[in-house]
């Protein structure tokens, strides 16, 4: 094949793969071991019924995007929806970056900020995680001081550590570019940064319908910013790029967060659970995570022969093999039975390898 016309920046990634095996138990992609409920997929599909699908989808969801400031008690006019949070991470990049421009991430941290950032031909400095996985405040700062965007996860994928607001307010304080904080596990987590939106306007929050909403099949997602910044990134966005089935799915959902709520809190207490175990076996050091799954360091055996043991015992986790990730595995928090499964299957695994 010719690829001539291929972008150098192009040609030097590497394509973003997920192992997506069928297993009976997969814990590899942080999502939800919670299926929508059925009585709400009726009331979802009973309205896509009566939709016209030769039609394009709202350019601008009203309905969906006033459900979302119901839900988060910001401003309608400072919501943005997109098709996942990928769409927007690659629509804040667009809207702000120049070719070559620095963006600041951290490492390790969800790869696919640096991987849309290259394919942009950004200049991505990276800077590394504490030895306990905490974030080095003081190194983003500096290394972000003139970066066009800082942008991380809070909780952090795949470590499960946090930043703090106050850490948060003390980056935006003293840089000029743009910090993008990612909440995509706030649910998971609790604390939000939603509140200093309003006191610095150069901070955009990310969250997602994926984790703690169970759509990671729809893909959906929606940005919070003041009322200006909105305005500037509508012009980048895609049009039209949120279906129908991902405007009602995501309406209707923010309408039943009760239902979702027993799943999330079901779901931290089964995170809580599944550290406590992790923790007593002394061939594994799991890292302490607010998110929906777990970081855990394999003592004295391959984390790559531990996975593919796991594997072969139809249980799917995720092995990076990376730098920063040398020897560890990450677990999504399953359901009660899935973990069960889990922690049985690595305990004969460790004494078999």
């Amino acid at each position: 094949m010719n690829t001539k016309n291929i972008k150098a920046s192009v040609l030097t990634l590497q394509e973003y793969r997920v192992p997506q095996d069928r297993v009976t138990v997969k814990l590899n992609q942080n999502e939800s071991p919670f299926d929508v409920p059925v009585g709400i997929k009726r009331k979802i599909l009973k309205k896509l019924r009566k939709k016209n699908w030769n039609r394009y989808p709202l350019l601008e969801p009203v309905e969906l995007v006033q459900s979302i400031s119901m839900y988060t008690g910001h401003s309608d006019k400072g919501i943005l929806v997109g098709n996942s949070s990928n769409e927007l991470i690659q629509t804040v990049f667009l809207a702000t970056c120049h070719s070559q421009d620095p963006v600041v991430v951290v490492s390790p941290g969800f790869s696919i900020y640096p991987h849309v950032a290259k394919i942009l031909n950004l200049n991505v400095e990276e800077i590394s995680l504490l030895k306990d996985f905490s974030f080095d405040t003081a190194s983003i700062i500096k290394k972000g001081e003139n970066a066009r965007v800082i942008i991380l996860a809070s909780p952090n994928n795949p470590t499960g550590t946090v930043l703090d607001i106050q850490d948060i307010q003390t980056i935006a304080e003293n840089i000029k570019g743009i910090f993008v904080v990612d909440e995509a596990y706030l649910e998971f987590y609790g604390n939000t940064a939603l509140q200093l939106l309003k006191p610095f306007s150069n901070i955009i929050i990310i969250r997602t319908f994926s984790k703690a909403f169970s759509l990671a099949g729809l893909r959906a997602g929606y940005l919070l910013a003041e009322k200006k910044m909105i305005t500037q990134l509508k012009k980048v966005k895609l049009p039209f790029s949120l279906g129908i089935f991902q405007q009602i799915a995501g309406e209707i959902l923010l309408k039943h967060t009760d239902q979702i709520s027993q799943f999330v809190e079901t779901i931290i207490i089964e995170r809580e659970t599944l550290f406590s175990k992790l923790k007593e076996n002394p061939a594994v050091c799991p890292i302490p995570s607010m998110a929906n799954f777990i970081l855990l360091e394999v003592k004295e055996k391959s984390a790559e022969d531990v996975f593919l043991s796991l594997l072969k015992q139809d249980v799917l986790v995720r092995y990076f093999g990376s730098q920063g990730l040398e020897n560890m595995l990450r677990v999504t928090v399953g359901s009660p039975h899935e973990n069960r499964i889990f922690l049985k299957e690595l305990g004969k695994v460790m004494e078999e390898i």
